[in-house]
């Protein structure tokens, strides 16, 4: 080491001022180089482990290795930089796969669904695809005021700041960051010798020098990080070239973009600006990175700033910016009683979504015909789309086919997303929730749609993807169509409604084999019908391209199928790849015997090998489409790898089996429909209950290797892992099982919102059951069907609800416990519904038989009993209720939040609101607030929403206009575009007490009049 009395470094004031009021006088961009501490843990945030917290998991590494241990540690003293050495340490013991691994345990310690060792055990075993689901949710991510500020900076003021940023970090945050504040982000990793130019998309890239967490190899010891790596070096070259380059929280190994940077400093053609921060005040500079800056030093191109914090100085940056281009900073008023649909798109606007986000469309591998239809929807300004025709007229595979070649085709639309609605009901409203947390990139999510009603949820649907030129693909939507009208049911009807009539740029395709018929100019329905003879003609030539079929055949077969696409292709499939298999012999089986049409898939099952059977019949039974290596697992019981190799190669070329591909994840695998029901028919109940069994088993493996992250944060494709579990062991008549199932999972379906998918298989589970003996048999049953009262209640099927609590009244005919909970189920129902007198009546019969008779159950009333009253207007009985053992002036005392929780005081506080205490109100609204800002449980978006409504109620009431318009705003921005109905009314509030010319207020103001009010 050699000391700095040479070198001058400057302060944080000074860099400030360079990177706010320097920049904004500049044309030069800035790009920011960070490291391990930008997303290390915070006081409030888990953040990535830190470089000491990543050599403690190498140590756990060889925990019952007393020996290695002990050379471990030596290792480390010898050696100045620790964490190289450990990694080194590990991968000559273990190899790389064990440093990856350490590695995702680093990472998933920012994580929120990560509770302990189990927890980053399970994360650190997942593969690609399943940890791309986290990272598709920003909610799921523990992000510290560094990183926040930092993302906002790039999204906010993309002309200095938002082109590029090197990182030598594993973990996904800074991209998370950025979506998260509406931003775009995209990756390049490279854990070896590559171009960063090799692709391009919009907004900021970040490139991750090292590697990255999942995909690809990291790089930790020195033999790695020195790698020869001419190209990247070049490009780095490039991306500083005339730039301000901020290194911050960055320790300046020798690496690649350091040896860049010395090449850089001595360049006279490249001039970049070079920023080094330190983070101690008297920083010691290591005799490399002395080598590398001091030539830039010289110069005066390389400045030195020595205590530097990242988490506290980017959050100073970022209100510099603010401060002086407020509107700039994402800040849109909430005025003229309009959505802030503006802030919504310019938040939301994106180049490319992450495409394991939704269902695969079907791969199309031979294409022929519909050139008219084609024709149509290209040169149609329709906004809704319907495709109709029978099953296999190839619905779904000009769906495919259209969306594939959007970007070619010069179309106004270049986004998609494709949901596959299985030809179930009771899934619309999932499909449409994930749409838009998808295009909201995390801003809103499941939990905060939980409460919309059907119109709220298509207007956010229709506000989301107003600006952004996509193409919605709801596929197999047959369960919704009102068959007697030809109509469109529920909320997929609102939906068509809304698309129609509104401006959107978007556009809506829907497919179904029933027919439906819209008037509207801006609806376009299509009916598929057979190919003509032509197109058969050409279907047969390129699907056996090495010898002629007779035309007289492709006629008569053309004849007897009425141009079937389907079965055409697995006819003309069935000639290519079973040898000496004729067209002319199948089309005397096809008429052998079947006057009442051709028998397609019954001449192809006698064709086919045992394994290729077996495998249909266990894909037949999968609830959704599966990786090779899943389906592989499902039919190991019987067919070993090299039989599942071969059958599963031969049933892709007879085009039995679907392949939904997807660039950078593991294709999938499907059955079409037609072949799907025809299997599952071909066999008795009982025939394929051993089947399912066996599927089911494998669910169970999954969740098991899964099990420990069951909770409200676990991302929606894991999560559904358990719904399909319990429709599977519904399938197979095991209901206990599935009871069990739907149990475990219920708080994590209803926490993160998927209310409509759980209730969705509630219901199939309590069609199945017997009813009279269902409450001895089943000790879920009383619970499950509360819940699915109270989510149909949620959903407004009003009728359903009430049916099925006839139902369950019919199961209880004297006044045993089972009454309370019928009560309680009756109080709630009619609470949801604003019928506070009927919910009082059931609510007080329900306390009034378990007081009288003391019977010991966990069955009670007295909560809803409480809500009840509150909002019927008798507040000092619900308050008695709702303070239970405590006193009023414990729940009031000073700062004391250990007498409960956030909901308590707020509902404490509302009665006492209503009753005309405001100052109590006000403090028991306070602390509500401070819990909630520390809850992570289910609706705490929306509680939160609530407090600042109601706070902001008072201040009006008081007078105090500016801290009322504040929390109204607040509330609104809580709220985001999840409730549209409750913003509008916010926005009603705040245009009833502003001055007619005052500013708007913006939502940081609000939001920093709010903090200070909180923390007063």
């Amino acid at each position: 080491m050699k000391n700095n009395s040479k070198i001058r470094f400057y302060d944080e004031d000074a860099l400030l001022y360079r990177l706010h009021e320097g920049v904004g006088e500049s044309n030069k961009g800035v790009v920011f180089v960070v490291g391990a501490p930008i997303t290390a843990p915070t006081d409030e945030h888990s953040g990535v482990t830190d470089v000491e917290g990543v050599v403690d998991l190498i140590r756990e590494e060889f925990s019952s290795k007393p020996a290695q241990i002990k050379k471990l540690e030596n290792d480390l003293a010898k050696h100045e930089n620790r964490y190289q050495a450990a990694f080194d340490f590990l991968v000559s013991r273990r190899g790389q796969d064990a440093a990856n691994r350490v590695v995702k345990r680093a990472v998933s310690t920012a994580l929120i669904v990560n509770t302990d060792k189990a927890s980053s055990d399970t994360i650190s075993g997942l593969d690609t695809s399943q940890l791309q689901s986290f990272e598709n949710d920003p909610n799921l991510w523990s992000i510290n005021e560094g990183v926040n500020a930092l993302s906002k900076l790039i999204v906010d003021y993309p002309s200095p700041f938002g082109n590029a940023i090197i990182t030598s970090n594993f973990d996904p945050l800074l991209e998370i960051a950025i979506q998260k504040n509406g931003g775009n982000a995209w990756r390049t990793t490279l854990s070896s010798d590559g171009s960063l130019f090799d692709s391009q998309a919009r907004g900021c890239q970040v490139i991750h020098m090292h590697g990255f967490w999942h995909g690809s190899d990291t790089l930790h010891t020195p033999t790695q990080l020195l790698q020869d790596r001419p190209q990247l070096a070049n490009d780095f070259l490039k991306i500083v070239a005339d730039k301000i380059v901020v290194v911050m929280a960055y320790g300046g190994w020798n690496d690649i973009f350091t040896e860049a940077l010395r090449t850089a400093v001595k360049n006279k053609n490249i001039l970049p600006e070079i920023i080094w921060t330190f983070f101690s005040k008297e920083p010691i500079i290591t005799e490399d990175l002395r080598r590398t800056l001091e030539p830039g030093i010289a110069k005066g191109r390389v400045t030195l700033y020595a205590g530097i914090d990242c988490h506290s100085f980017l959050p100073k940056l970022l209100h510099e910016w603010e401060a002086t281009n407020p509107l700039l900073a994402g800040d849109i008023p909430l005025e003229d009683n309009k959505l802030a649909s503006s802030s919504l798109s310019r938040r939301a606007r994106l180049f490319n979504l992450s495409p394991l986000e939704c269902d695969r469309p079907p791969n199309v591998e031979v294409w022929v015909g519909r050139e008219g239809e084609l024709r149509a929807l290209e040169t149609s300004k329709a906004k809704v789309v319907i495709f109709g025709g029978l099953g296999g007229e190839g619905k779904s595979a000009l769906a495919s086919h259209y969306i594939s070649t959007l970007q070619q085709s010069g179309s106004q639309y270049r986004l998609w997303d494709w949901r596959d609605c299985k030809e179930q009901s009771d899934r619309i409203r999932t499909q449409i929730v994930e749409i838009i947390a998808r295009f909201s990139h995390g801003m809103i999510n499941s939990e905060d749609l939980s409460e919309a009603n059907d119109l709220e949820l298509i207007e956010v649907l229709s506000d989301i993807t107003h600006g952004e030129n996509a193409v919605l693909v709801f596929d197999n939507v047959d369960s919704y169509v009102d068959l007697e009208n030809k109509k469109f049911i529920g909320l997929l009807d609102l939906l068509v409604q809304k698309f129609s009539t509104s401006g959107t740029s978007s556009r809506l395709i829907l497919t179904c084999r029933p027919p439906v018929q819209y008037t509207s100019s801006s609806c376009l329905t299509l009916t598929l019908k057979g190919v003509s003879l032509s197109e058969a003609e050409e279907l047969f030539a390129k699907r056996i391209a090495n010898h002629s079929i007779p035309s007289e055949d492709i006629a008569e077969v053309h004849a007897i199928t009425n141009g079937h696409a389907f079965w055409l292709d697995l006819l003309a499939v069935q000639v290519n790849n079973v040898p000496g298999t004729l067209l002319r012999s199948l089309i005397d089986d096809l008429r052998r015997g079947r006057e009442d049409g051709p028998d397609v898939l019954s001449s192809i099952w006698e064709t086919l090998a045992m394994r290729e059977k077996t495998l249909l019949r266990f894909m037949a039974e999968a609830v959704r489409p599966e990786t090779e290596k899943t389906v592989a697992k499902f039919s190991s019981a019987q067919l070993t790898q090299n039989n599942f190799q071969r059958a599963i190669r031969s049933l892709i070329s007879f085009n039995l089996i679907v392949v939904k591909p997807q660039n950078d994840a593991p294709d999938l695998y499907d059955l079409h429909p037609l072949v799907r029901s025809f299997v599952r028919k071909r066999y008795a109940r009982s025939e394929r209950t051993d089947i399912i069994r066996v599927v089911i088993n494998q669910y169970k493996s999954i969740i098991g290797s899964i099990g420990s992250l069951l909770g409200v944060n676990l991302p929606y494709p894991l999560l559904e892992r358990w719904s399909q579990k319990a429709e599977l062991e519904i399938s197979a008549s095991m209901y206990d099982d599935a009871f069990e199932t739907l149990s475990d999972a219920e708080d994590a379906f209803l926490g993160s919102g998927h209310i409509q998918e759980y209730v969705r298989v509630c219901r199939l589970l309590l069609e199945a059951i017997d009813w009279e003996t269902a409450s001895s048999k089943y000790k879920q049953f009383d619970d499950l069907v509360r819940v699915t009262v109270e989510t149909l209640d949620q959903l407004g099927e009003y009728t359903a609800s009430d049916n099925l609590i006839d139902r369950y009244a019919s199961t209880i005919p004297e006044k045993t416990a089972r009454f309370i909970n019928l009560c309680d189920i009756r109080a709630y129902s009619a609470w949801q519904r604003q019928n506070f007198a009927d919910a009082v009546e059931w609510a007080k019969k329900g306390v009034d038989l378990k007081a009288r008779t003391k019977v010991d159950t966990a069955f009670d009333c007295e909560h809803h009993l409480a809500l009840a009253l509150r909002d019927s207007g008798e507040c000092n009985d619900a308050l008695d209720i709702f303070l239970g053992e405590h006193k009023l002036e414990e729940i009031l005392d000073g700062n004391d939040l250990s007498k409960g929780n956030g909901p308590l005081y707020g509902n404490v506080g509302r009665c006492l609101h209503l009753m005309g205490q405001k100052d109590d109100a006000l403090r028991c609204y306070r602390k509500s607030m401070r819990l909630l800002e520390r809850d992570n449980a289910a609706n705490t978006m929306s509680n939160r929403a609530y407090a600042r409504a109601w706070i902001g109620e008072i201040h009006q009431t008081n007078g105090r206009t500016e801290e009322a318009i504040a929390f109204f705003v607040d509330a609104a921005r809580q709220l985001g575009a999840a409730a549209p109905m409750r913003v509008r009314k916010l926005s009603d509030q705040i245009n009833s007490i502003k001055e007619p010319d005052a500013k708007p207020m913006t939502e940081n103001a609000a939001r920093r009049l709010v903090d200070k009010w909180l923390r007063n």
